[in-house]
C-alpha cells in the first residue's frame, strides 16, 4: 500500500496513525513537498484531490455539514458563502478554513456543536446533515433537501421521522411533510409554499397521452417548474410546448415557471397561481 492509499482509506490521516503504519516523518515531509499528499492541519494529512469544502472543514477542526455537505452528497440544496462545520462539544483551537495557522474568526465559518461525530472524519452522515440543516437553514430548503435524500435512497421516511421526534413541535409539523416524488428543489419549494397557503398540490401525476406533470392543483391546473439546469436544447423546448398543447386539448390549464422565478421572484409565481385558482382554472 502506498502512502497516498494509506491516507485515502481514512479520508484524513493523523501523523501518529501513519507512523504506526510504518511511515517515517521524513517520508511524510517528502510526500508533502512533492504534492503527493497535503497537510490540511497540523498533524493531519489528506489526498490532494479531497474536495475543498472537506479540506476547509478539517482545517477548522471538524466535519463538513449543512448545505455544503448536502451538495457533496447530491442533495437539492442552496449553498451559502461560509463553510458549515460540525465540531465536537469538547473541541478547542479551531482554525480558519483557509489557514490552519490562524485562529478561527466567527465570520469565516458557521460552527455546529455536536455530541456525535458519526462515521466519517470529513463529512457528517446524511441524517445528521439534514438535522443540522433543520436548525440552521430556512425550513423550506431543509424540506427540499430531505425530499431529495428520500428520492436518492440515501435514507427513508421512517428514519427521518424518527429523527424529527427529537425536534421542537414547530419544526416537526412541517418536516414530517416530506415527499420523495419531488424531482427538483423547485418542485419541493413550490409544493411547500402552496401548502403554506392552504393549497395541497399533487406531485408527479400521470396524465394519459401526456405523461407525468410536476404538480397538479385540483383536477385541472398543471404547474410545471424548471430545474436549475433547465434544458436549452431546441428539441427539449419543442417537447415542452407539445406537452402544453396536449394538456390544453385535454382541458388542462398549464402554468410554467422558471428556476429564477421560483427562487428569486416568488411573488410572480404566487400571484399567477392564485389568479388561476380565483378563476376556477383548477376545477374540472
Amino acid at each position: 500500500m502506498s502512502l497516498l492509499e494509506d491516507v485515502r482509506r481514512r479520508d484524513v490521516a493523523a501523523t501518529h496513525e501513519l507512523l504506526a503504519d510504518g511511515w517515517s516523518s521524513r517520508q511524510l515531509s517528502r510526500a508533502v513537498a512533492r504534492g503527493e499528499i497535503i497537510r490540511v492541519r497540523q498533524g493531519w494529512y489528506a489526498a490532494p484531490d479531497l474536495p475543498v469544502p472537506l479540506q476547509e472543514a478539517v482545517r477548522v477542526g471538524g466535519q463538513l455539514t449543512c448545505a455544503q455537505a448536502g451538495r457533496l452528497l447530491g442533495l437539492s440544496v442552496r449553498n451559502g458563502p461560509r463553510v458549515h462545520v460540525a465540531v465536537p462539544l469538547h473541541a478547542s483551537r479551531l482554525r480558519r478554513p483557509d489557514n490552519a495557522r490562524e485562529r478561527l474568526d466567527p465570520r469565516d465559518a458557521v460552527i455546529h456543536w455536536v455530541a456525535d461525530g458519526g462515521r466519517s472524519r470529513v463529512i457528517r452522515d446524511v441524517l445528521d446533515v439534514l438535522v443540522d440543516m433543520a436548525y440552521c437553514q430556512p425550513l423550506e430548503l431543509t424540506i427540499a433537501a430531505v425530499d431529495s435524500a428520500l428520492r436518492l435512497g440515501l435514507t427513508d421516511k421512517a428514519a427521518w421521522l424518527s429523527r424529527c421526534r427529537t425536534m421542537p413541535r414547530r419544526l416537526r409539523r412541517w418536516l414530517a411533510r416530506v415527499d420523495r416524488r419531488a424531482a427538483s428543489i423547485t418542485e419541493s419549494l413550490v409544493r411547500v409554499r402552496l401548502q403554506g397557503l392552504g393549497i395541497e398540490p399533487r406531485l408527479q401525476v400521470r396524465i394519459p397521452g401526456v405523461g407525468r406533470v410536476d404538480l397538479l392543483v385540483g383536477t385541472r391546473l398543471v404547474v410545471e417548474v424548471d430545474g436549475r439546469a433547465y434544458h436549452s436544447d431546441p428539441q427539449d423546448f419543442e417537447r415542452d410546448r407539445t406537452r402544453d398543447a396536449r394538456l390544453s386539448i385535454r382541458g388542462y390549464r398549464v402554468l410554467r415557471f422558471s428556476y429564477q422565478q421560483v427562487m428569486s421572484r416568488w411573488g410572480e409565481v404566487k400571484g399567477a397561481i392564485l389568479a388561476a385558482l380565483a378563476r376556477g382554472d383548477h376545477l374540472g
